[in-house]
């Protein structure tokens, strides 16, 4: 039986290890269309898309536990009405993880898009929720979030803002059905944002990790 601190550790350290893993056997294997690339992308038939699924289907179950102890740690400790939110956003974010895992872009891009948006919203919401309600926290930790959550929230806010300015360049793939060849251009600010969005995600999960063990909270 793994320790609650290395549960937390596993559940960002692995989308952590399969968001570069994925990337970068896409592009060594030359699947990549263009670069830079979304993360979802990589989920391409080959051994990219088996790191892919299994790795953030996994990841989703593990955050669905770690929104668990989270709550089971901090309930008594913490501010009760953040904490108890903060365990349904977890286990939201964990859900759509893992069903974002199993509907890839490419052939299910409207479901996929459904399920990554709301890993992305209710991420970032998570993150302030459960900041909040460990009131006490270490100031190093507190530090840490106030850094990780700026960043993904920025990142967020610069990457939704490049997509609209594509889609409104070509309208005709506001439903669905992207051509990414032609939005590239935005693509080009997009991506990257996402990839610090998901690395700032990882930075506020592994501020948790003392958190968990010592119970902080009150």
């Amino acid at each position: 039986m793994i320790s609650n601190k290395m549960a937390t550790r596993i559940g960002w350290s692995l989308p952590l290890a399969t968001v570069l893993l994925t990337s970068i056997i896409h592009i060594i294997s030359g699947n990549y269309r263009a670069f830079p690339f979304f993360i979802s992308e990589a989920d391409y038939p080959g051994l990219e898309r088996v790191v892919f699924k299994f790795g953030f289907f996994i990841n989703g179950l593990i955050l669905i536990y770690v929104s668990y102890v989270l709550f089971n740690s901090c309930r008594g400790r913490g501010r009760w009405y953040w904490i108890h939110i903060s365990g349904i956003l977890g286990a939201i974010v964990g859900v759509n993880l893992s069903l974002m895992a199993i509907w890839d872009i490419y052939d299910h891009e409207r479901l996929h898009v459904i399920t990554a948006s709301s890993v992305f919203q209710f991420g970032l919401a998570w993150g302030v929720v459960t900041h909040l309600a460990l009131p006490n926290a270490s100031k190093f930790n507190k530090k840490m979030r106030y850094f990780s959550i700026s960043f993904a929230f920025l990142a967020y806010l610069g990457m939704i803002y490049s997509i609209n300015l594509g889609l409104q360049e070509y309208p005709e793939f506001v439903e669905g059905k992207w051509d990414f060849n032609k939005l590239q251009p935005w693509i080009n600010w997009a991506a990257p944002l996402e990839y610090l969005m998901v690395f700032s995600f990882m930075m506020t999960l592994a501020s948790f990790e003392d958190e968990i063990q010592k119970g902080v909270g009150d």
